[in-house]
């Protein structure tokens, strides 16, 4: 049996050769998959490194237009700084003053309407809470609850963004008790104070 044995086990263990070539086959297949994951690799690091470069330029480039944007507007607003200048200048003479700040507040009105900025209607208009800032209300007898009866501060808008809220007082009820009537004043203290 042991002959027989090691006969059988001969057999099992014998295993036929690879065919001529399949070993190289495999193993050049494998050298070629390996070289294009190396190769799709290198495509993704540039690739990588193409887009960090776009993003840095882009922002770079955002924030140049963003400058020259502002330096734009200033050049426009330097032409009122000039007027304002030379109205401090003619001090002495009332009318000259009166005259040099309303075509300087024209003239500002020009730049902020070419940058897109219009001041809001207010007065007989609905309270809107995002258009307006509601620092007194009471009864006004002209007027229904409700609607803007005084403007203590213009709002503005840029293009159709609300850029500054206007400071309004709102109609109430005829029963309804004037509220915010103490802090009207001091609202409107602060408003002409920012104005300034």
């Amino acid at each position: 049996m042991n002959e027989e044995q090691t006969a059988g086990e001969a057999e099992r263990t014998e295993v036929e050769p690879p065919a001529e070539g399949n070993g190289k086959d495999a193993l050049g297949s494998e050298r070629q998959e390996t070289g294009k994951a190396e190769e799709y690799l290198q495509n993704l690091i540039r690739l990588k490194a193409d887009f960090d470069n776009y993003r840095r330029r882009t922002v770079q480039d955002q924030a140049r237009w963003g400058e020259a944007a502002v330096a734009a507007f200033i050049v426009q607003l330097l032409p009122v700084v000039d007027n304002l200048e030379r109205a401090m200048v003619a001090a002495g003479d009332a009318v000259a003053v009166r005259q040099g700040v309303e075509m300087t507040l024209r003239q500002f009105g020009t730049v902020l309407g070419g940058a897109g900025v219009t001041a809001m209607t207010s007065l007989g208009q609905a309270f809107d809470p995002a258009r307006h800032e509601a620092v007194a209300r009471g009864p006004a007898a002209d007027a229904a609850p409700g609607t803007v009866v005084e403007e203590y501060r213009k709002g503005y808008l840029l293009r159709d963004q609300v850029l500054r809220p206007a400071m309004v007082r709102v109609a109430a009820e005829a029963s309804e008790p004037p509220a915010g009537a103490d802090g009207v004043g001091a609202a409107v203290d602060a408003a002409k104070e920012g104005e300034r």
